[in-house]
């Protein structure tokens, strides 16, 4: 939304005096076809006038061919602004930088998926090798004597009858 509008204030001697700020505050709205969709609502707030009063200026708007408003599902209005009230767009954008990124599209994003998968799928990792049956137990259990830290899915623990440590494991060295 613009925090201005540059008018041509001549244009606006063809509008009914008491439709201006309606009108400009619907042209705030619009984009640069002149579409916009605010409700009733919104532009009574940002206008400072009630809802009803908004309500007949976008009528006698349309009635004298300002704008024309299209009725959608739902009981929304799209109003579609004649192109003579929006705002002259040459002195107020700003010309694409080289630096500005194109803007994205499905097709942009496709490709960039497509080629985040070809490198995962080419990576190849390597995590070393995997630790013996012997190894794992003896983590688990030095684990287990330091902090008693141990897992469910490891069976009962060294202290319970029935667990899986292998007994060479289990059993101190040097003894």
């Amino acid at each position: 939304m613009l925090s201005f509008v540059p008018i041509t204030l001549d244009l606006y001697r063809s509008v009914r005096r008491h439709l201006h700020w309606t009108l400009q505050n619907l042209v705030a709205f619009a984009d640069r076809d002149g579409k916009c969709f605010p409700s009733v609502r919104t532009l009574a707030a940002r206008t400072g006038t009630p809802r009803t009063t908004v309500w007949r200026h976008l009528r006698q708007l349309a009635e004298d061919g300002v704008i024309a408003r299209q009725r959608r599902p739902g009981g929304v209005y799209v109003y579609v602004i004649d192109k003579a009230f929006l705002p002259a767009m040459r002195g107020l954008s700003h010309r694409r930088n080289q630096a500005v990124p194109p803007a994205r599209t499905e097709e942009n994003q496709a490709k960039k998926t497509e080629g985040a998968r070809a490198r995962f799928v080419d990576r190849k990792v390597s995590f070393g090798e995997m630790p013996d049956e012997h190894a794992k137990w003896q983590a688990r259990l030095r684990s287990w004597r330091q902090s008693r830290f141990w897992l469910p899915l490891w069976g009962p623990r060294p202290d319970q009858s029935g667990c899986f440590a292998p007994l060479a494991v289990l059993l101190p060295t040097g003894t």
